[in-house]
């Protein structure tokens, strides 16, 4: 193999090892936390990635716990992390300020951080970085730039001792257990023939980075609109958003092809001015919003986490939080099988896994979908919609909306 960083000798504890397939936010969190609970890992990513200087990040409460105690938090640049003290939601109908709520969550005073966030904001790139240094420096992590190109649940040696991944010159690897963090279209899901479902509804997001006149005053603010919600997370300059707007693929087109100039007068015209004018917009970047979901995010000594296993809808921020969570509760697993002597590939251990992520990602996933389908298609469901806002403003219900999003309502 080549491209390796560290090699470690605590193999035989493990068998033929961990084994995790695909880099960047969810798989180096994964490599870095099971390193961290003891167990060496091999992380498979063809070749480094360019830096996503674009896109952020939203950390819920329980998430930046996690960061924090892998040391990651201590490691980032000091104006990293951009708190979130307001969350404001509202909707397209006609209204004389557009920062009226619909619903919100946390402080509405300006300038007062004395209440913890609800959520932190970060860049995909300077998240990334920070982790890849450590992976760099940590001896329990073995680092391959290779392509994997196969996967068999049965390694042709060892038979049901190890799964096979395979390489693009026909290398054959045996692993105790493979941990898929290879991204929406993870291509380990489909070796494996793991069932999965897509809900495309002709979508697409564009994201950017924005400034405006107005400052954003720690405010995250979201906007349902006939083809898609709009949403303006703060980042560390006070004048400047992150942008994440979905529309229909027709509408986006048109948008992307756009200058500058017309862009902004969209921009202006969906915002409401919530912020003031737009005067300056970052490059801008388009994704189709597809939300795939695995039916059973196991298979033999294979295991999905992340969006291979759960690409939710953008429109809330939670995706990352589910990721992490699902790699906290992989590695709880494992340090129990370990200590317990279990295999760490077993079918036993990962419908655990399966059966224990599976209340979140479907409240979430439930969620997601169900917010983008009730405001999203026209305003023929604006009754409907307005109905559905009143309950959820309700507060018993905002609290339970809270507390989940925080990471905190189910156990982990």
């Amino acid at each position: 193999m080549t491209g390796q960083n560290h090699h470690s000798d605590n193999r035989q504890l493990m068998g033929h090892g961990i084994h995790i397939v695909g880099g960047g936010l969810t798989g180096y969190a994964a490599a870095l936390t099971l390193a961290q609970a003891g167990f060496p890992t091999h992380l498979y990513q063809p070749d480094v990635p360019a830096d996503d200087t674009l896109r952020t990040t939203t950390i819920n409460p329980t998430a930046y716990d996690m960061l924090d105690q892998l040391s990651i938090i201590e490691r980032l640049p000091d104006d990293a992390l951009t708190p979130i003290q307001q969350i404001i939601v509202t909707d397209d109908a006609e209204r004389t300020n557009p920062l009226d709520a619909i619903m919100s969550w946390g402080n509405d005073k300006k300038n007062d951080d004395t209440d913890a966030p609800l959520a932190w904001v970060i860049g995909n790139a300077v998240l990334v970085r920070a982790m890849r240094n450590m992976i760099a420096k940590n001896n329990n992590i073995t680092l391959h730039q290779l392509a994997i190109t196969g996967y068999q649940p049965r390694h042709p040696e060892y038979d049901h001792a190890a799964a096979a991944l395979i390489t693009a010159d026909d290398t054959v690897i045996p692993a105790s257990l493979i941990i898929a963090a290879d991204g929406r279209n993870s291509p380990l899901r489909q070796f494996a023939g793991i069932r999965h479902i897509t809900r495309n509804l002709g979508q697409t997001a564009i994201v950017s980075q924005i400034k405006m006149t107005d400052p954003h005053h720690h405010r995250a603010w979201q906007r349902f609109l006939a083809g898609g919600p709009i949403a303006l997370m703060p980042i560390a300059d006070p004048y400047m958003s992150s942008l994440v707007w979905s529309m229909t693929n027709e509408d986006a087109s048109r948008l992307m092809n756009a200058d500058d100039s017309r862009f902004a007068m969209a921009l202006d015209d969906a915002t409401g001015l919530a912020f003031g004018r737009i005067t300056n917009i970052g490059e801008r970047q388009a994704f189709p919003v597809i939300p795939t979901h695995a039916v059973w995010p196991v298979a033999g000594r294979l295991v999905l986490i992340g969006d291979a296993a759960h690409a939710i809808n953008p429109l809330a921020g939670q995706g990352y939080n589910l990721a992490l969570a699902d790699i906290k509760t992989l590695a709880r697993l494992l340090t129990t099988a370990q200590r317990d002597g279990i295999d760490i590939g077993s079918g036993y251990l990962l419908n655990r896994y399966a059966i224990a992520r599976t209340p979140e990602v479907t409240a979430m996933t439930l969620a997601t979908d169900g917010l983008n389908m009730l405001f999203s298609f026209g305003k023929k469901r604006r009754r409907l919609a307005g109905m559905g806002m009143a309950l959820a403003n309700m507060p018993k219900v905002k609290a339970l909306a809270e507390y989940m999003a925080s990471g905190r309502l189910f156990g982990r």
